[in-house]
């Protein structure tokens, strides 16, 4: 060996040995995980209570006799507005009047003439107690003049008080809890809030629902409208209440309340997610499509709370529709092995610590979680470069494993969630690499070998690269194995870019061949990648070209925008009843870009490889990493359960090699066929 040169043989232990402990570091962790995801189990079916009223009203019967008959069907708490002077008017409750010229005598001595002042009148001396209590609670009482026993002066914009929440109805709640429901008040922000006053509304709210031992907790707690109680400035005082008191904060998905993420963040992901579909979709959607889509809410996205408008039933038995519909909701829930239960509210996550012993555990546990992921991306690098570097390079190299390693130690410790978004990043890219370079191997190796029988080489072939880039995934579920992760309050970062930076990088590879052969010495692998980038650089540019390049740009942009959740990307009606059909069939619906296009593309590339046809092999393996990252991208939606996302991968791998296998055998059947057709030159 040429002293210039060092062998890379002790720094490539070193990352493997730092790997491996990450690896077990993720088990113990994804144990963990595991336990805590299993610990909440039971959901809340919510019906609201104007609809309620509605539904009872359409059809002439009792509001009370309705609630229990939903309840029947499972419901398990009603949704509760607070009262306001405009609802209060329309039930006839009260009336508003601007003030009369006689009403001017009896302004205190701060009022002016020319201020605006009306007038409420109300049924009588109980009434007018308990509104002006209501409204001395949130509004200015140097505002308000009690005129007992039938009047309350008001000094402000009757527009604005008219809309201020002035809390439960005590009649209301009393109805719901007869018929055996929870209470989830609806709350509502505004201007007036302030930090007194969000705390005597919370108080008042919660002594109103406590229902005693069957309440363990101070419940679940849903704003109304735009807009969170305190949003923007007492948001952390509102999440102290809400601690204090034992209160549960429902975020809604989708809703994009203000105040919403930093009430999760104050919260440290202490929280239950709510659920709901729309009347407008209710409108469209059959009843199977939207029970399907409350259970994949609680099933794949940890929602523990389902928000569920009744339909507008265009028929006489209105109620026996909506309780079919809330019986659907309720048993599909229990088929997937969840809790629907009156008696058992749902809540939280429990901690992932809850003692000294075990926060310090898990930092170490999380120390190892980096220094693992660290240590792929400079694995990868190194697997596809020489046996032997200059020795700076790896000296440079053992320095920065060095650094990493300190650096994973530190962000354990000292700054864990900036640790989670880097490390779990640099996993996310690393892994699939790994796997990708791993294939770009097995096609030299397939090339050379010549398997007269490739396709069960291949299926070996592909198992193995998954595998590789599972573990990556399993690192990066273990590092955000976390409550604030598991409610969706953290994310993880970069989710587009770790989907398109392994696709980038080895695209590169393939254009410069840049992975090492065997024996290679440094200095040719430089001149053999330096010319082959020079090669592909002179390629004159045609049409097909442009258009294959226009072509690769449109699919890799549309799987990063459909990446996610809420990815704003129409699915086809095709593809939704294909989604349908599979959650059917399966505990976990396999993702299309795996067992359709990734998958069997793998298998397609190491069988072109056993026929001699190198570069076609390397050009489909560039497609097959679309399902390796799809395969990592998975577990980067930390909302979802992990044994879920096992499943859903290992149900992937087997449709993907079933579908390339059939693919593979009809196509060389038909070969085959052609072959004999021809006639023999004699």
């Amino acid at each position: 060996m040429p002293s210039s040169l060092m062998s890379t043989q002790g720094l490539r232990k070193t990352c493997v040995f730092l790997i491996v402990f990450g690896l077990l570091a993720a088990g113990v962790m994804l144990l963990l995980r595991i336990r805590v995801e299993a610990s909440s189990r039971q959901v809340e079916v919510v019906v609201d209570y104007n609809e309620v009223v509605a539904l009872a009203g359409e059809r002439g019967e009792p509001v009370n006799s309705t609630l229990m008959a939903l309840r029947q069907s499972g419901a398990t708490a009603v949704a509760l507005q607070e009262e306001t002077l405009t609802n209060m008017v329309m039930q006839g409750e009260i009336t508003i009047t601007p003030h009369p010229e006689a009403t001017r005598g009896h302004y205190p001595p701060t009022w002016m003439a020319d201020d605006q002042v009306f007038v409420i009148e109300t049924s009588g001396m109980t009434a007018n107690q308990t509104l002006y209590a209501n409204l001395q609670r949130v509004y200015p009482t140097t505002n308000l003049v009690d005129e007992a026993p039938f009047r309350i002066l008001v000094r402000g914009s009757r527009d604005i008080v008219s809309n201020i929440g002035l809390g439960l109805s005590r009649t209301k709640v009393d109805r719901i809890k007869q018929a055996g429901l929870r209470v989830v008040p609806r709350l509502r922000g505004g201007y007036w809030a302030n930090s007194k006053t969000i705390k005597d509304s919370l108080i008042t709210v919660q002594n109103m629902v406590a229902q005693g031992g069957a309440y363990p907790y101070g419940g679940t707690v849903i704003f109304d409208g735009e807009t969170v109680l305190g949003y923007r400035d007492l948001i952390h005082d509102l999440a102290g209440d809400f601690k204090e008191l034992g209160i549960t904060y429902g975020s809604i998905e989708f809703g994009k309340q203000k105040g919403d993420e930093e009430m999760g963040a104050a919260l440290d992901g202490h929280l239950l997610r709510v659920h709901s579909v729309s009347q407008e979709d209710l409108a469209t959607l059959k009843l199977k499509q939207v029970v399907q889509r409350f259970a994949l809410a609680v099933k794949d996205r940890n929602i523990r709370v389902l928000y569920v408008h009744l339909p507008q039933f265009a028929s006489e038995d209105a109620l026996q529709g909506s309780q079919t519909y809330v019986k659907a909701i309720t048993s599909e829930l229990t088929r997937e092995g969840f809790s629907v239960n009156p008696q058992k509210p749902a809540h939280p996550f429990t901690p992932f610590a809850t003692t000294r012993a075990m926060r310090l555990s898990q930092h170490a546990l999380l120390a190892l979680l980096f220094a693992g992921a660290g240590a792929a991306l400079i694995y990868w690098i190194l697997s596809v470069l020489p046996q032997e570097l200059p020795q700076a390079y790896v000296r440079a190299g053992m320095g920065i494993v060095a650094v990493g390693a300190l650096a994973a130690l530190g962000a354990a410790f000292a700054r864990q969630s900036e640790g989670r978004a880097i490390f779990g990043l640099l996993a996310a890219i690393s892994f699939p690499l790994l796997s990708l370079t791993w294939g770009y191997h097995a096609v030299d190796r397939f090339t050379a070998e010549r398997p007269a029988r490739p396709l069960w080489p291949a299926m070996r072939a592909l198992l193995i690269a998954t595998a590789i880039t599972v573990a990556g995934a399993l690192v990066v579920a273990a590092i955000m194995s976390d409550s604030r992760y598991l409610v969706k309050v953290g994310q993880f970062a970069g989710v587009k870019f770790a989907l398109g930076v392994p696709l980038v990088l080895f695209a590169l590879l393939i254009v410069t061949d840049g992975v090492a052969r065997r024996e290679e010495n440094f200095t040719s692998y430089l001149a053999r990648c330096r010319e082959r980038m020079q090669q592909f650089m002179s390629q004159p540019i045609y049409v097909w070209s442009i258009v294959l390049a226009v072509v690769g740009i449109v699919a890799i942009g549309l799987l990063m925008a459909r990446s996610g959740n809420d990815s704003g990307v129409g699915v086809s009606n095709l593809e939704l009843q294909l989604r349908s059909m599979l959650e059917q069939w399966m505990i976990a619906r396999p993702r299309t870009k795996e067992f359709a296009f990734g998958h069997p593309l793998f298998l397609f590339a190491m069988v072109a490889a056993a026929r001699g046809y190198r570069t076609i092999a390397l050009l489909l393996l560039l497609g097959a990493a679309i399902g390796q990252t799809d395969v990592l991208n998975t577990y980067c939606h930390a909302h979802t359960p992990v044994y879920l996302s096992l499943m859903r991968t290992v149900n992937g791998l087997w449709m993907g090699a079933a579908i390339g296998a059939v693919v593979l055998l009809l196509f060389t059947g038909r070969a085959l066929q052609s072959q004999r057709k021809l006639p023999v030159k004699g």
